[in-house]
Formats: C-alpha cells, structure tokens, sequence
C-alpha cells in the first residue's frame, strides 16, 4: 500500500510537471467569459463583455485606466489642463499604426473625439463627453479638447473603452471586423469564438501572449465542464460556479480573490407606478436579504453597499446598513403606501449566473411580504434591447461594471427613469470641482442622496475571482474596468 500511494503520487507530480511544461512551452491563451458579445465595438455598446475582450486588447485610448483604478498615458504621452480647466492639451505618440496600417495621429484623434460627442452618437456613454465642445488639431501630434465646462474626471474617461480610438477608414467595420492600435489584432469571430493574435507593427513592447482564443459559453454546466476538462486557461468571474469549491482544491488551477467595479443591484424602474413612492421602494429595501444572498458565492463573500458607489474608490461612504433586512418594517411600509398583499411585480434577469441565481433570493424575499414575483428570463441581447435601450421592465437585476458610474442617476434618458433636480446639480458640482478632497465630499453627499431615497435596492460588488492556470501570471486581483488585459499575461 506504500509503495502504491508512492507511486500515485509520483504520477500526479508528474502530471502536473507535464502540465507546467506544457503551459510555459506555449505562448497562446484559451479565455472564457460567459456572456456572447452582441458586437465588436467598444463604442456602440454598452455590453461589458465587449469591453472585455476589445478593450487594451484590440483598441486603445488616450489615456488607459491600470489595475490600481489610476490614469495613465496611453496614445497620449502627456496632457496639460488649463488653470480654468476649459481645456486640455494632449501631446500624442508618434510611429502608432491601427492594424489596417493607416497611421494614428491627431486627425484621426479628432475623428474619434467628434465622431464621440456627435448628437447622433450611439455611444452608450455619450453622455459623459458632453463637456467636449471642440477638438482643435496643433500639428500632426497634438490636439487641444475645449470645454464648455470644466471636468475634472475627463482623463480618467478618456480611459475608458467608450472612448478609444478609431481610424475614419475603419470605424463603421469595427462592429465585426475591428481595427485599432492595441497589441493585439482581430483575426475571426465564428458563433461562440473570437480569435486575436499579437499585431508585429504594435508601438509598444511585444507582449509574451502572442495568440488568444475567447469562448463565450452561457450555459453553466458547459463552462464547468470546460474547467473540470483543464480546457480553459482564465475565466475572470468563476465566484459563482457550482465547481469552485472543487476547483479550489486543485494543483492545476490557481483561484485569486478580488472585486470588481460592478455594483450589482435590483434595479427599478421609476416610470412603473409603484415605484414613484419612496416607501414602497424603502419597503423592497429591508425585504431583501442581502447578507443571505451572498450564497449564490461559495467562496470568499463579496461586501455589501448602500448606495452606487464601489468600496475601492477613496470617497466610498458605508452605507451598508442603512436598510437592515426586516420583513415586518417592509410589510408596515407597503401598508402605508396602500398596496400590501396588492403588488405583482415582473422581474426580468439577464443570463448571468448571479442573476440567475440571484433573482430566486429576491423573488422569494419579496413573495414573503406579500409581493406576487414573476421571473422573466432573457438573452443577454433581449435584455439589452428590452431592458436597457427600450426601458420595458419593472424590475431587474444586474452589475453595472463601469467605474464611479453614478453619473448614470444624473441622466434623465437613463433605463432606471429616475428624474432629480437635487442630484443632476450636485453631479455638475462634482464634474466642475479641481480639488480632490472637495470634490470626494461632494461624492459622498451624492451617495447619502441615493441611500435617503432608496433610488435602486443596492446589493453587493460583484466578486472578481479569477480562475486561471497555476503557470500563467499578470492577471488583475480587483477589475477597476471591465478588461481582460492580454499584453500583462505570461506562462511562468
């Protein structure tokens, strides 16, 4: 019995030296993510999955967020603001090519900063650019933004994959045949398979990841099997799968724990007439139990929120508790708004584990206090037609993936119809203040404002617990953006 438990275990040492040597031999990555993009272009969609496998891969922008959530060069070198903060001067590289071989400068620069604050933009994040008032081209390596306004987090939006780069000849092919700057270039996108491989004209280093696959796989048991067969190298958001305690125990597989900038939330839609009562939305509030929701997570849990602000950003106010689960406060609350035992709700959930999961909590939690729940489930395009573009819903449940997004409550064409004078100014105070420490109090106001009113029932961060291969190195704890970064990658 020794000699045999000896020898087991000398083959399972070299299975796994055999699988090591494998992974360092190659320098291709196979990339699952769960969601089927609906395009390829960054700057038409708001999906989150497109962002992921496009953005710092295929296309890049002037500025580029890191892994800590801060502004860095990118196609720009540098950028200088005004004193006024009416304008900023970006000092582009030079020798950048798109992957088309078209040259990257200030023209093309222009074009994507226009073509990004146009009026008829599809643009979901249009709105975050309104400040743009011109682009002024100075030479063939530097243009100057005006502003009709300060905006003291324009570099950082720049950052984002709204904003990337585009060349005239390209940007209306972008949707299924991408052209951009970044190290990586699009080769194919076939059903549920997108192809890159590293761009030989790239301005920067060569990155080590000279090839990687993505598969989009929205059925579960698929996906785990895909893990459990050793199939997969990284998969970012393994948190809720049936299979991660499993996963965790293996030699082969290496699970890192962290959050991402995505506030999941039970999102209402305040032209639903209930909704237009603060109480009854305070009522769903305490009816859910978030602390138990945390279920759907084998793993470490992720933290609780209050409001639609993430728990990495400096000006974060804990507002947790401000809705302690208490069904007898709920039921008393939809008393006083005079529909207790009288309110059937549609809930409609997007394909993702967490809503799927997630959605039976907060159909049960509110069934018991007298809520009628009914589940709507969706493609993640039906939901980003239904939900998102035509507001047809009356309740839903998502993450929200994109960084200090709570602008998203100053908007009045926003799928939540949430309409509030006192939080569009305070925004535009947020948006004009240069002082940090200033601004940060201001987003904490804005915080407490969303909590008061109970805008969203404001869950959990969505985890950001990557399962990747033992050998394989550079992948991001916590995802500031939603972005799988390929030229940080390598097999060790």
């Amino acid at each position: 019995m020794i000699r045999l438990s000896t020898l087991k275990m000398a083959l399972a040492s070299l299975c796994l030296v055999m699988l090591v040597d494998h992974a360092a031999a190659s320098d291709a990555v196979q990339v699952e993510l769960q969601l089927q993009p609906p395009h390829l272009d960054p700057t038409q969609t708001a999906s989150a999955t497109t962002a992921e496998a496009m953005h710092l891969n295929v296309f890049q922008g002037l500025t580029r967020i890191d892994r800590e959530g801060r502004v860095q060069p990118a196609l720009a070198r540098h950028w200088a603001v005004a004193d006024d903060g009416r304008s900023i001067r970006f000092e582009l590289r030079r020798g950048v090519l798109f992957h088309d071989g078209e040259v990257f400068d200030a023209h093309s620069a222009a074009f994507s900063l226009e073509r990004l604050v146009n009026e008829t933009s599809d643009n979901p994040q249009h709105h975050l650019f309104q400040a743009i008032q011109a682009v002024e081209v100075i030479d063939e390596d530097e243009i100057e933004l005006i502003l009709s306004r300060a905006d003291a987090l324009l570099p950082f939006r720049l950052g984002l994959s709204a904003a990337v780069m585009v060349h005239p000849a390209s940007a209306g092919d972008n949707r299924q045949q991408p052209v951009g700057t970044g190290p990586y270039r699009f080769v194919g996108w076939r059903d549920d398979t997108l192809h890159l491989e590293v761009f030989d004209g790239y301005w920067g280093q060569r990155p080590p990841i000279s090839e990687a696959v993505f598969h989009f796989t929205a059925n579960r048991l698929e996906l785990e099997n895909g893990l459990n067969e050793g199939l997969i190298d990284i998969y970012p958001d393994g948190s809720s799968l049936g299979s991660y305690l499993q996963l965790a125990q293996r030699h082969d597989y290496v699970i890192e724990d962290g959050i991402s900038e995505g506030e999941v939330i039970l999102a209402l839609n305040h032209a639903h007439a209930p909704f237009a009562d603060r109480r009854v939305r305070r009522a769903l509030a305490h009816a859910i139990d978030r602390q138990a929701m945390l279920d759907i997570y084998p793993g470490n849990k992720p933290p609780l929120i209050g409001s639609h602000f993430s728990p990495l950003h400096p000006a974060y106010v804990d507002l947790a508790d401000r809705y302690p689960h208490d069904r007898e406060r709920a039921r008393a609350l939809l008393e006083e708004a005079g529909v207790a035992d009288s309110l059937a709700l549609t809930l409609s959930l997007p394909p993702t584990i967490y809503a799927e999961l997630g959605g039976l909590y907060v159909a049960s939690d509110l069934e018991a206090v007298g809520i009628k729940v009914e589940l709507e489930r969706l493609t993640w395009g039906e939901w980003l037609s239904q939900v998102f573009t035509r507001h047809d819903y009356q309740m839903t449940l998502v993450s929200h993936v994109e960084p200090l997004d709570i602008d998203i409550y100053a908007r009045d064409d926003y799928y939540f119809n949430y309409h509030s004078a006192e939080f569009r100014a305070l925004w535009q105070a947020i948006e004009s203040t240069a002082d940090e420490a200033k601004r940060h109090r201001l987003m904490a106001r804005a915080q407490r404002l969303l909590a008061d009113e109970a805008v969203n029932v404001f869950l959990f961060m969505k985890p950001h617990q990557s399962i990747r291969k033992t050998g394989l190195k550079g992948a991001w704890g916590n995802s500031p953006i939603p972005a799988l970064v390929l030229e940080e990658l390598y097999w060790e």
